[in-house]
C-alpha cells in the first residue's frame, strides 16, 4: 500500500508526496496515522495543514471518531492598509476576494501613497459526529499580519442547538523551521447563540506560517425537535491596534458573528461571517 507523507520545504510550504512501502501517514510531530484515521480527521473538518500540525492530544481525542463532513464554506479576504505619501495610515479595510485572486495575490491598489495588503482565508464546516454535530471554523494567514495582539475567533449558531462538551481551540505557527501548536487562550466565551475565544498572536518577526481553528459539538436544544436545517456562522476579528488582554474579553458571539463592545470596536477589523449551511433530518 502507498502512503502520503508531508515534506516541509525550506520556505515552509506543505506538499503531499506519495511514497511506497508503508501504510501510515506521518505528520510534523511524528504521529503516525492509518488511512482510516486520516480520513476520519478530514471528515471532522480538519484540513491537510491542520492534520500536519496536529498535536498528540488532538489526534488522540479525534482519531477514532466516525464523522461525516456535510457542509463547508470558505471565504477569502484581503486586508488593505492605505498609506499617504508621508507614511501615515489613511484607511484600513477588509475586502472579500475570489479564490483565484487569493492564490495569485491580486488586489487592485487604491489612491496615492502605497498599499500594504495581507491575505487570509476563513473556512467553516459542519460535520456529523455520531449522534451530534460539530461546528468548526479555521483562519489561515497567507502573509503575516503586522499587528500581533489579541485576536478573537468564534462561531454563532441558531437557538435550535446548544454547545455540548468542551470548546476546543488551537493556534499553529512556525518560526523559521520550528513549529508549535498551542491551545493557550486569553479567555473563552459561551452563550446561548455562540461561542468563541480570544488569544494572543505570537510576536516573533520570523514567523512563516500562522493559522488557528476553533470547534465544538452541538446537540439539540430541545431533544424532541426534528431539525431540518442548521447554520454555523464562523467569524474572526483581527486586532489592527495593540489591545490589552482584559479589553480583548469585551465581546460576545451570536448569529451575526463576533460582536465587539463599543469600547474596543475601533481596535479590530471587520469581516463578514463564513456561514456553513446544512440541510437534512436530525
Amino acid at each position: 500500500m502507498k502512503k502520503k507523507i508531508f515534506v516541509l520545504l525550506s520556505f515552509l510550504m506543505i506538499l503531499p508526496v506519495v511514497v511506497s512501502a508503508s501504510e501510515n501517514y506521518v505528520n510534523y510531530n511524528g504521529i503516525e496515522m492509518s488511512e482510516e484515521e486520516y480520513s476520519n480527521l478530514l471528515e471532522l473538518g480538519f484540513d491537510e495543514e491542520e492534520i500536519y500540525y496536529l498535536s498528540l492530544e488532538e489526534f488522540t481525542n479525534n482519531k477514532d471518531l466516525v464523522g461525516n463532513l456535510e457542509a463547508t464554506t470558505t471565504r477569502y479576504f484581503a486586508h488593505i492598509v492605505r498609506y499617504s505619501a508621508t507614511g501615515q495610515i489613511i484607511s484600513e479595510s477588509d475586502m472579500e476576494i475570489t479564490e483565484d485572486s487569493y492564490n495569485n495575490e491580486v488586489v487592485m491598489p487604491r489612491g496615492d501613497g502605497y498599499i500594504e495588503t495581507t491575505y487570509k482565508q476563513m473556512r467553516t464546516t459542519i460535520s456529523k459526529v455520531n449522534s451530534l454535530y460539530r461546528y468548526k471554523v479555521s483562519l489561515t494567514w497567507k502573509q503575516m499580519p503586522s499587528t500581533r495582539s489579541y485576536d478573537i475567533i468564534g462561531i454563532g449558531f441558531e437557538p435550535i442547538v446548544s454547545v455540548d462538551g468542551n470548546l476546543v481551540f488551537s493556534q499553529n505557527y512556525c518560526v523559521s523551521t520550528s513549529c508549535t501548536s498551542s491551545s493557550a487562550r486569553n479567555n473563552s466565551y459561551q452563550g446561548l447563540n455562540g461561542a468563541g475565544v480570544s488569544f494572543k498572536l505570537p510576536t516573533s518577526t520570523s514567523i512563516t506560517t500562522l493559522s488557528s481553528y476553533f470547534y465544538f459539538n452541538v446537540r439539540k436544544y430541545n431533544s424532541d425537535d426534528t431539525i431540518t436545517s442548521m447554520l454555523a456562522y464562523g467569524d474572526y476579528s483581527h486586532a489592527t491596534s495593540t489591545i490589552s488582554s482584559g479589553s480583548a474579553t469585551l465581546y460576545y458571539v451570536n448569529q451575526a458573528g463576533i460582536m465587539l463592545s463599543d469600547s474596543i470596536r475601533s481596535y479590530y477589523d471587520t469581516m463578514p461571517t463564513a456561514d456553513a449551511y446544512w440541510t437534512g433530518t436530525w
